[in-house]
């Protein structure tokens, strides 16, 4: 039998996470997001999950990489799921409500088609899409096949970043470039998890997600 797990009731949703010792599924209710949005959009709603044994939080300075990959059918404008990363103040990174900064990587549906979307949330969210890329060249209908994610710590002459990628057979593709997280000082910490989101209407969106892996230095 598989153990029913991480049972969340927010607001507008109830959202139904399942998970065995390698494999998750993430099922996002109509109406979830993570977005901010000026003048007032701040919504962090959409159901997260890790591997139960992962360890998903910690000092931001320590962290080195994340990954997950995962699947699903999207049916509905930004339809939704991938990696999120939550950034707190120091000795809050178990608080509830929203991060006041945070990261998301993963597929997004926009205009029809699957696309990698990033979106960081320093003050306000910016998004930023590319191409799905497959063994047999860009996603072009609603299908998504397993597709791999990774977020890793960059260091250079310049300064400290993370570079999100997706990794596709064994070609990591460069998505997005992300400098602020590093530039506050060491008093953040980092939750790390998978996550799904439905912000449209319609059924409810269901996400297989497996190898969720973090990892951070001694």
């Amino acid at each position: 039998m598989v153990p029913l797990g991480n049972l969340q009731s927010i607001a507008l949703f109830i959202a139904l996470i399942t998970q065995t010792a390698a494999m998750f599924t993430i099922t996002a209710e109509p109406g979830t997001d993570m977005w901010r949005k000026p003048p007032s959009t701040d919504v962090f709603s959409a159901p997260t999950a890790s591997e139960p044994e992962a360890v998903i939080h910690n000092a931001l300075n320590k962290f080195v990489s994340a990954t997950v990959s995962f699947k699903f059918t999207p049916e509905v404008q930004y339809d939704q799921a991938g990696i999120v990363l939550a950034l707190r103040p120091r000795g809050a990174a178990n608080a509830t409500g929203i991060p006041p900064k945070w990261i998301k990587s993963g597929i997004e549906f926009y205009q029809g088609v699957p696309r990698m979307g990033t979106v960081g949330t320093d003050t306000w969210s910016d998004w930023s899409i590319a191409p799905v890329a497959t063994e047999s060249g860009s996603a072009s209908s609603k299908g998504v096949s397993w597709t791999t994610v990774l977020v890793e710590k960059h260091v250079d002459e310049l300064g400290d970043s993370l570079w999100v990628y997706q990794v596709n057979g064994e070609e990591r593709l460069p998505l997005r470039e992300i400098n602020w997280p590093f530039g506050y000082g060491d008093e953040w910490e980092l939750k790390v998890e998978a996550y799904a989101a439905k912000p449209g209407s319609g059924a409810p969106l269901e996400v297989e997600f497996k190898d969720f892996a973090v990892q951070w230095k001694d």
